[in-house]
């Protein structure tokens, strides 16, 4: 069978689509952006690519080396892309020189045994307690800072991060949990409402003073257990795959990968045709 690929615009996105004998096989797109976290790079959500039924995920390879030279061409040297957490694709991936960044996972809501805090306490928390989180608010980024992970992200100035979270706790939709050791923070957890039944765990973090006294459980346990309570069915979150704590922490859990943010960066050298043993 014959296989077409063509380059593709659509929606202010640059890729490419193939064809199998005439008929459509799969596309992949990205939006080509610029900002100060990630600089010039091109962005591929898991709505950006498909194969058709029956294709081999070999196809995105074929996919990527017909797409990308025009990111490049553009000056888009750093390319991420979010796939799904399936073998097979991301052996395709990998095979491209992508490496996995982000983990994006989910865990099924049911009854939550809550255990004792012992030396701390848990408890709800809410717009007042805008002083405590700003107290823990540059945990998770001081963490990330370091080996392995090196996130390499510009630290945000204080006023911006104390008006983020002031409007962050204000919000109905989210639910703040606090941890406390004789009246100090020592970590907290907030979820935010996605929909009917799906709820994001988007902040969790613990003082290293205070790790390995099972914070970080307690506050998961109080929030998993309030998000069933609820009637919510499912809880998201996302981490850093470098990031040893979460990459460890999550899975044990019980949360499962759906998906993974993958990424390459692009150094663009000529080519030397002279035998190697004659490179310099």
């Amino acid at each position: 069978m014959s296989l077409e690929l063509r380059r593709l615009e659509q929606d202010g996105k640059v890729g490419a689509e193939a064809f199998r004998d005439g008929d459509p096989a799969g596309f992949l797109l990205a939006e080509l952006k610029e900002d100060e976290l990630r600089g010039r790079h091109t962005w591929s959500g898991l709505d950006d690519h498909r194969l058709e039924q029956g294709e081999s995920p070999e196809l995105y390879r074929d996919l990527y080396a017909a797409a990308a030279p025009g990111w490049v061409e553009a000056g888009h040297l750093d390319h991420y892309v979010v796939v799904a957490a399936d073998d097979a694709v991301l052996d395709a991936w990998y095979r491209l020189s992508f490496a996995q960044q982000q983990v994006h996972a989910a865990l099924d809501l049911g009854p939550v045994k809550i255990s004792e805090p012992r030396g701390f306490t848990v408890r709800l928390g809410g717009p007042d307690d805008l002083e405590a989180a700003m107290s823990l608010a540059f945990a998770i980024f001081d963490h990330q800072a370091e080996a392995p992970t090196w996130t390499g992200v510009p630290k945000p100035p204080e006023d911006e991060v104390r008006e983020s979270y002031a409007e962050f706790l204000a919000d109905p939709g989210v639910t703040y949990f606090l941890a406390e050791r004789d009246g100090d923070p020592v970590g907290h957890l907030a979820l935010e409402r996605e929909g009917e039944s799906s709820v994001y765990l988007a902040i969790a973090a613990t003082v290293p003073a205070a790790r390995g006294l099972g914070v970080g459980r307690s506050l998961t346990e109080k929030a998993l257990h309030w998000a069933h309570e609820q009637g919510y069915a499912t809880c998201v979150t996302d981490w850093r795959t470098a990031n040893l704590l979460s990459s460890r922490f999550w899975p044990a859990r019980g949360f499962r990968p759906t998906a993974y943010r993958l990424y390459r960066s692009i150094s663009p050298t000529p080519t030397d045709p002279r035998p190697r043993s004659a490179q310099a």
